[in-house]
């Protein structure tokens, strides 16, 4: 039993949290000796957090009642429930002289006044539970995330999102390129943040291309999304564009300029499948984006063959060699691949 039964459900027992069979479980541990001595480690470690956070911080009246309330139910915790198989008492004298420090530690509380214990705690969260996830160049990851939705991670791009989300809202922050299938959650507006310029949505699924030094482009599949920039550092407004499903944004936040356009919605989500539409783009505009699917360098022998422009559908799931041969039947271009270096003549 003492394999089953970690320091985790242990805190989720003290939080109230556990299933009637996990309690029967618990109590029946915290019975023997090394049950009693990892609840003495979890309290301690409880405890200590408590005590230091209180050094760090200081919180209003009604803050102090509200964290005596979730200390005064931590202790009751630690009374376990008295279940028909328990025979004997639990020996509780290092887990009384533990709430006792609690007892003090909250009467402390009521002296020091100021709101900044909500602050801290959720800094706090956030700084521990933070998480990353970087692609290089040739490879896509699919994340999902604590509220279940799922993000198609572009190659040599990068997302930073929290382990679970708390407050009003689900902030992540994107470099690079992405496809979004977000949860639904109109209490709780999901935001992405790409430099400058931040995407809000509630429950829909669209696609962000935000690599540094490019335009910034947001492409809606389904739902509604809108599209805010910095007010000079004021926070954000609405000013760029409200997108519905087959609209596309891009932005150059140099120029201040905005331009929206229709775009078939199979060619927005087919993104995350390795569909790749390019209208009007220019060869070297193609190959910029080849270059991140594939782990390829692009040189090309004339200027004028890179400006060319072109509107083809390609799919990144096939070969370099294969992709190839479609844009040089299309667009009459000689190439040559040499290790990872594609140079077009």
């Amino acid at each position: 039993m003492a394999n089953t039964i970690t320091k985790a459900l242990m805190n989720k027992y003290l939080d109230n949290r556990c299933t009637a069979e996990e309690k029967l479980l618990i109590a029946a541990f915290i019975q023997q000796p090394e049950g009693q001595q990892l609840l003495d480690e979890v309290l301690t470690e409880r405890l200590t957090a408590d005590m230091l956070l209180m050094e760090q911080i200081r919180v209003d009246d009604q803050q102090a009642e509200d964290w005596k309330t979730t200390l005064r139910q931590r202790m009751a915790a630690i009374q376990p429930e008295q279940e028909p198989i328990m025979q004997r008492p639990v020996k509780r004298l290092s887990f009384l002289r533990r709430a006792a420090i609690w007892t003090i530690l909250v009467s402390a509380l009521g002296t020091i006044g100021v709101h900044q214990y909500r602050k801290h705690s959720k800094a706090t969260a956030m700084a521990l539970a933070n998480l990353e996830k970087q692609n290089p160049k040739g490879q896509r990851a699919v994340i999902t995330l604590a509220d279940g939705s799922v993000i198609h991670l572009g190659a040599d791009s990068k997302l930073e999102y929290p382990e679970a989300f708390n407050g009003p809202t689900r902030e992540i922050t994107l470099t690079g390129e992405a496809f979004f299938e977000i949860s639904e959650d109109p209490a709780h507006p999901f935001i992405v943040h790409t430099g400058a310029v931040q995407t809000r949505v509630l429950g829909t699924s669209f696609k962000i291309n935000a690599f540094k030094g490019t335009p910034l482009t947001v492409a809606v599949a389904t739902g509604k999304v809108q599209v805010e920039h910095e007010n000079n550092g004021n926070g954000y407004t609405p000013t760029v564009a409200v997108l519905t499903p087959g609209q596309q944004v891009t932005w150059d936040p140099i120029a201040k300029h905005t331009a929206i356009a229709e775009m078939p919605v199979a060619d927005i989500a087919g993104w995350k499948n390795a569909r790749l539409a390019f209208n009007n783009s220019t060869l070297r505009e193609v190959a910029d984006v080849l270059e991140r699917w594939y782990n390829v360098s692009f040189s090309f022998k004339q200027s004028t063959t890179a400006q060319k422009r072109i509107t083809v559908t390609l799919s990144a799931n096939r070969p370099l060699e294969e992709t190839l041969r479609v844009l040089s039947a299309g667009s009459r271009f000689t190439y040559k691949i040499n290790n990872r270096q594609v140079t077009i003549h």
